[in-house]
């Protein structure tokens, strides 16, 4: 009988010391075979044993992938969250779960938790520890729990076994044709699975070369010097990434940007004229990703595509079955899918029906490809029509002077809901002129009952530490009785 072997297992055999990971600012340097090295020590940890749940709050370094790896070699399950989080928001996932230890770097934020959970700063993990033994850790069992809390409200902790993340990260190597002399970019948060899945897990299995900054605020203006230095070939980005690097129109006519094969972009969709705009003025390929916390990345539009054209979803991973539902929904089916939420069976057994995650999402299958087109629960019904706010935001962003934008639906006693836009400015405009300037370029585009009725301008939107819009939010605050 052929023997099953983890994703740490993977991992180990691409360990080398020819391979390493650098952190941007501070200069810090490590092999790949040296992390795992410490990584094992970490996970002889005795106070951690195999099934605890493991919450993991540090900043985009070489020491949150070490905690990763000692996860997965301990048989932990590993919960990693944001480094920006709040005490309020923590509480708000606490009463879901507690686990059995906290590993953070400012354990001081934490006194409000003292009492509660065992709280360890690294050096911790690694004192007076005694060798690490191997573990036969069964590939059903749960390796990480991820807190979806963005988009709705109350957080839904989302199980992941090893056996889904060793399907999910195989097929992210082979879909994304990533490849061990690679030199991947990741500055997205490491508390989110944005660049666990697309930057981490790929490092780790191919034994590329990973660059960790802390942020893309800490990139801006360098950002294309930065791939230029250190020949990178992928990134991933979301969407106010390519609004910024937009609106910066960095020269990049002297710079050899040749190592880059393309950037992903996920998290929410990037309008069509955003990623047009992008490719004419830097001549990149940027292709649309799409996947949930549920399922990991399901789908790729790679640039590299002959006859490649902007604007879809992309075909499914290699393990992934995909289809659209009688009512337009998007059906996922794979040994990526997630094994269940966690304490809430019953909620699985809604989204989960004979197999196939229902993403929540509307889509269309088009010339072999498939389209996003909203969020089930965004759409705006006014009387007994349905308004698809991505369509009119996809228009208003055209207007030069609009940064970012959401159209959310304002609650209207006549109508049940109205169109509402929230929307970012490009520099300075004065608000009455603007608002006249985006009514007319929405009546030039849409029937009358998709124009706008109440247009409001904000300093920012709020997002998720992964930077996704939180649309339920402009909702909440554009409805807030006055």
């Amino acid at each position: 009988m052929q023997k099953k072997i983890t994703l740490a297992d993977y991992f180990s055999t691409h360990a080398s010391k020819e391979k390493f990971i650098f952190e941007l600012e501070t200069g810090k340097k490590k092999d790949h075979l040296s992390i795992f090295d410490n990584a094992k020590k970490m996970a002889a940890f005795q106070k951690i044993k195999e099934g605890d749940i493991v919450t993991v709050i540090l900043p985009n370094s070489i020491d949150f992938i070490e905690c990763f790896l000692a996860s997965l070699l301990g048989g932990w399950i590993f919960n990693p969250l944001p480094y920006f989080i709040q005490d309020q928001e923590i509480k708000k996932i606490f009463k879901y779960i507690k686990p059995s230890a906290i590993i953070t770097d400012k354990k001081e934020i934490f006194i409000n938790f003292s009492n509660k959970y065992k709280i360890y700063n690294l050096q911790e993990l690694t004192l007076k520890n005694k060798k690490y033994k191997s573990k036969k850790i069964k590939p059903n069992s749960a390796a990480a729990l991820y807190y979806s809390s963005g988009t709705t409200g109350n957080p839904k902790g989302v199980l992941y076994s090893h056996s889904n993340m060793t399907s999910l990260i195989k097929s992210i190597v082979k879909g994304f044709k990533f490849k061990k002399n690679d030199h991947q970019l990741a500055f997205l948060p490491f508390g989110h699975t944005a660049s666990i899945n697309y930057n981490i897990l790929p490092s780790l299995l191919t034994g590329c070369n990973l660059f960790i900054s802390k942020g893309f605020e800490h990139l801006r203006s360098d950002f294309f010097n930065i791939i230029e230095k250190n020949r990178i070939t992928y990134t991933e980005v979301v969407p106010t990434v390519i609004f910024l690097l937009n609106k910066l129109k960095i020269n990049i006519k002297n710079l050899d940007l040749s190592s880059l094969d393309f950037i992903g972009c996920g998290s929410s969709t990037l309008p069509l004229s955003a990623q047009k705009e992008f490719i004419k003025q830097y001549g990149i390929g940027i292709g649309n990703l799409y996947g949930l916390s549920e399922t990991g990345p399901t789908h790729i539009d790679d640039p590299r595509e002959k006859n490649w054209k902007p604007g879809s979803i992309g075909v499914p991973l290699n393990v992934n079955k995909c289809k659209i539902s009688k009512d337009g929904e998007i059906l996922i089916k794979g040994k990526n899918v997630f094994m269940g939420y966690y304490k809430n069976n019953q909620l699985y057994k809604e989204i989960v029906k004979k197999k196939w995650f229902h993403t929540g999402d509307l889509g269309k299958f088009d010339n072999n490809k498939f389209y996003f087109i909203d969020r089930k629960k965004d759409l705006i019904i006014k009387g007994a029509i349905n308004i698809v706010p991505m369509e009119i935001e996809e228009v208003i962003y055209k207007h030069p002077k609009i940064l970012e934008c959401v159209v959310v639906g304002k609650i209207d006693k006549i109508h049940g809901e109205d169109v509402a836009l929230v929307a970012v400015k490009n520099g300075k405009a004065e608000d009455k002129k603007l608002k006249k300037e985006i009514i007319k370029l929405c009546k030039n585009n849409f029937s009358s009952y998709k124009i706008p009725s109440h247009i409001e301008f904000w300093e920012s939107i709020p997002k998720t530490a992964s930077k996704k819009l939180l649309r339920r939010k402009v909702r909440e605050l554009i409805n807030k009785p006055l």
